[in-house]
């Protein structure tokens, strides 16, 4: 019954229309200041989710899930993977670095040749030309987007395929190179576009002067899964076989989107800190303007401990009505900022992401409610502790102050 008590008296101190204009005003702002924290922390974070997922997912369609990097082994690891479910299609492959000379410039790129170009093994778009031509004619070659732009060739034109080996010519020690001719453009809309060279297994054998191929690469129907079949593999092999995972290939470009997501949630999170103080503010003020009030109150049997906790709950009070607001609009905004990012550009004319120069032409969003969990409890916890000095302040009022207050009436 006492702590109904405390909860009506904190209600009214919260939402009473008796307040001296100035600290209403200031209340106010405090909630809306809390509003605005938790609202942009829940856009941000999403439309960053929405990013690392694309970019994940467009990485996904192009690069290997899994390779085994011995070739020999790979019925045993086939096995595995359809007894594990996962199987979803595998090819050889031969991977080197090279340098590719266009007719004015020239860029350094990963040659990869595989023994298979069906969809199911390489879902990639292609911008231009046919992918099937790299297996069914010698010597022709598919470039990501970027690297046929910065090479400046096209379809149909010639590149040098300069290797990292020599020949002993009449002029000298030459470096080998090999005249290969652009089959396709295709693009991952990732940062692969940018050294993507692909080839048959057998164009690739003949560039290397190899007779077997470095080993395989796995395409899963779940490639989250990877990391568990690599350690499925590491252990029936006995530590012989190292699997590389897409995850692991790619870690510092995932440790880097960790990291920034982590560091725009602490930089943002500054304005939730600076709502806290605003609410220390309005709980201050209202502690002096209710001197005698809560005089009174401990006149009438409410203990320091008590006073304590309706400022606590005071304090709570303005900090859910706050999150709450901004809760709603985070959400709200979150579910419609691509429609709202198309009304700007139709209306002011520009893009905001040019397809041309950044992956993602859109602006895709992700929400999820762990982050928006975490971004109330934060919230909460930092209302929480501003409410904590203005509440012990509260409870140091003497009841004298009423006392006198009556005697002087």
């Amino acid at each position: 019954m006492s702590f109904r008590l405390n909860l009506i008296i904190a209600r009214r101190l919260s939402f009473s229309k008796e307040q001296r204009a100035f600290t209403r005003g200031v209340t106010i702002f405090a909630a809306l200041g809390m509003a605005l924290g938790v609202s942009s922390l829940i856009v941000v974070l999403s439309v960053m989710n929405g990013l690392a997922g694309e970019l994940t997912g467009r990485l996904l369609k192009a690069v290997p899930h899994l390779e085994v990097n011995d070739v020999s082994t790979a019925s045993g690891v086939i096995e595995l993977t359809e007894l594990e479910g996962l199987t979803f299609s595998h090819t050889p492959f031969i991977r080197r670095q090279l340098m590719l000379r266009g007719e004015f410039s020239s860029a350094g790129a990963q040659l990869t040749g595989v023994g298979s170009v069906n969809p199911e093994v390489l879902s990639m778009t292609v911008i231009e030309g046919d992918l099937s031509r790299i297996t069914s004619e010698s010597f022709q070659v598919a470039l990501g987007e970027v690297l046929a732009r910065n090479l400046g060739v096209g379809v149909g034109d010639s590149i040098d395929a300069v290797l990292p080996h020599v020949a002993i010519t009449p002029f000298g020690v030459l470096p080998r190179y090999r005249k290969l001719t652009v089959g396709a453009v295709v693009a991952v809309g990732a940062s692969p576009d940018a050294i993507l060279a692909l080839t048959s297994l057998d164009t690739a054998r003949k560039l290397s002067r190899v007779a077997r191929a470095d080993g395989i690469r796995l395409q899963l129907s779940d490639p989250y899964r990877a990391g568990e079949l690599a350690r499925l593999i590491s252990l029936e092999s006995e530590g012989v076989l190292t699997p590389i995972t897409w995850a692991e290939k790619y870690q510092s470009l995932f440790a880097a989107i960790r990291m920034e997501k982590l560091m725009v949630s602490v930089l943002l999170s500054a304005l939730i800190a600076v709502a806290a103080f605003s609410i220390i503010s309005s709980l201050t003020m209202s502690v002096a303007e209710k001197r005698s009030d809560i005089a009174s109150l401990r006149v009438l049997g409410l203990t320091p401990a008590e006073i304590r906790v309706v400022f606590m709950l005071h304090g709570l009070f303005l900090a859910l009505l706050g999150i709450a607001v901004g809760l709603v609009l985070g959400l709200m905004v979150t579910a419609n900022l691509e429609a709202f990012m198309r009304v700007l550009e139709t209306v002011f004319g520009w893009t905001l992401f040019d397809p041309s120069v950044y992956y993602i032409g859109g602006l895709p969003t992700d929400l999820q409610w762990r982050d928006v969990a975490y971004i109330i409890l934060g919230s909460v916890v930092l209302s929480v502790m501003a409410a904590v000095y203005p509440a012990h302040r509260a409870s140091k009022i003497s009841p004298v102050l009423a006392l006198e207050g009556l005697e002087a009436a």
